[in-house]
């Protein structure tokens, strides 16, 4: 218990402190663990902070494994950021655009996933 409680802290302190990232990544300010009692939530707490990283300015993320992103929440973060580029084309963004946004990708991502997991196998 003791070693996984070490090994989590120097988890969040390499993530915080950009350690083990590739060069030119940005790290968001805030590092979240989700809380598992909402997948929505969970999404939204892991794929918001990223495109805020990008929204203020970072370019090259990374891999959505290396941010810690399904493959779902990674395809959601990338699209999201090329609706934001065209509509920054055309203006600013308004302030709540980012977390609605994510809220509306995060809860297709758990509707797809429930979805999935609802069918039958097909075997006895």
């Amino acid at each position: 218990m003791r070693m996984r409680l070490v090994a989590g802290l120097v988890v969040v302190v390499a993530a915080v402190s950009g350690c083990g990232g590739a060069a030119g990544v940005r790290t968001p300010a805030v590092v979240t663990v989700p809380s598992s009692a909402d997948p929505v939530t969970d999404c939204v707490l892991s794929v918001l902070p990223w495109l805020r990283t990008y929204l203020d300015g970072g370019t090259d993320l990374g891999d959505y494994q290396e941010m810690g992103l399904s493959s779902a929440q990674g395809g959601a973060l990338r699209e999201l950021q090329r609706q934001a580029a065209a509509l920054r084309a055309r203006g600013p963004l308004p302030s709540d655009w980012a977390a609605a946004e994510v809220r509306r990708a995060c809860d297709a991502i758990v509707a797809a996933r429930a979805g999935q997991t609802a069918r039958p196998t097909g075997w006895p």
